[in-house]
């Protein structure tokens, strides 16, 4: 199976099966319950956390014809799962911005939907329209038809018109937490009758950084090559990824100030083909683990999200080697060779200067 078919297969059908955006989802079905549905809505947040997804199935609830909506069973519904609904129309403003566009969207507006009470026009990407699309959407927002519901759905929201928001209830998608990720992963691979373990769904989740689209297509990619059983060694190797412990190691070997062999395991790593970014980023939020167990242990769950048990369990035992003021700094150095050296000629050096200043104490000349 394809990490289309996979994304496509498993998604949401009804307001219940969307994961971790609650705040949105409650007040979407309060809203088509007591008919109050707004004319705009204009939803914002991360790509893949199911903004596009929330839109559609707030287009089938108010088409729905059953008790409960959406109901999945009356024929609006199949026609809105099969994709073949008249009432639904969605533009992508990144490929259709312009004002010729929005204008012929004005024209199909004032048309009433031939079954159903709704049309429902989603516009992704919304911040990609030009500023006249703007103002001709603007016009069409201020003096919408009775049948017309507008989700504007966007990843930057403050390039969105303080004119358009003020048109539209806003509503803000969160980022996904780590665990739910993870639980949707493995109930997913249940269901196609492959087995993935804990620690191999969390490094899915991970490398998808907040994206339920991301993940899910991570781990249709993985089951076209595994699809019995997926371990967390099997999912850095499907992915190109270096080991997590090969950077934990990297870790103990800068506290220990071992530079030929931190070195030596660089050389590794790139020899090996990995992404060495990814490399500088896990001892990113490595220092980050570190800046805040050592302000307050209390304050693990806020870090555990990014790392693993064990990487967390090493963390906290090398607390003592960090200086006061040294977290800070060795953050600095992380930071400012990731901006510093975004391109170069050789891969490696970036991460190599990195280990050399953690391990020597002090920052290079940056002039």
């Amino acid at each position: 199976m394809s990490e289309q078919v996979l994304y496509r297969k498993y998604r949401p059908k009804s307001f219940d099966e969307v994961v971790g955006q609650e705040h949105v989802i409650g007040a979407l079905i309060n809203a088509v319950k007591m008919n109050r549905v707004a004319h705009a809505y204009l939803f914002s947040g991360p790509r893949g956390v199911g903004k596009t997804t929330s839109a559609r199935l707030l287009a089938k609830a108010l088409n729905c014809i059953g008790k409960e909506r959406p109901c999945n069973a009356c024929q609006s519904c199949l026609d809105f799962n099969e994709g073949r609904s008249m009432n639904l129309i969605e533009i992508d403003a990144a490929s259709n911005r312009g004002i010729d566009e929005i204008r012929e969207l004005r024209e199909s507006v004032r048309f009433v939907p031939a079954s159903g009470e709704h049309k429902i026009y989603i516009i992704d990407e919304v911040h990609m329209l030009t500023r006249e699309a703007f103002n001709a959407l603007l016009k069409t927002l201020e003096e919408p038809p009775a049948h017309a519901v507008f989700v504007l759905a966007t990843t930057d929201s403050e390039k969105v018109p303080a004119t358009i928001i003020s048109r539209t209830q806003h509503y803000d998608f969160r980022r996904p937490r780590i665990a739910e990720l993870t639980g949707r992963l493995q109930k997913m691979a249940k269901s196609e009758g492959v087995a993935l373990d804990d620690t191999g769904a969390r490094l899915i989740a991970l490398a998808a950084e907040g994206s339920f689209r991301d993940s899910e297509s991570i781990l249709g990619q993985i089951m076209a090559v595994e699809d019995k059983t997926i371990t967390a060694a099997e999912v850095e190797e499907i992915l190109g990824l270096p080991r997590r412990q090969s950077i934990k190691k990297l870790f103990e070997l800068v506290l220990d100030k071992d530079a030929p062999a931190a070195l030596k395991l660089i050389a590794d790593l790139s020899d090996a083909g990995y992404d060495l970014p990814y490399v500088q980023k896990l001892l990113l939020q490595y220092y980050r683990a570190v800046l805040f167990l050592k302000a307050d242990p209390k304050l693990q769950p806020i870090i555990a999200e990014d790392l693993l048990p064990e990487e967390l369990e090493t963390i906290s035992a090398r607390l003592p080697n960090f200086a006061p003021g040294e977290i800070s700094r060795a953050l600095a150095v992380i930071f400012d060779n990731i901006q510093r050296f975004r391109k170069t000629p050789i891969p490696q050096l970036p991460l190599e200067l990195t280990v050399l200043e953690l391990i020597g104490g002090k920052r290079s000349d940056t002039n």
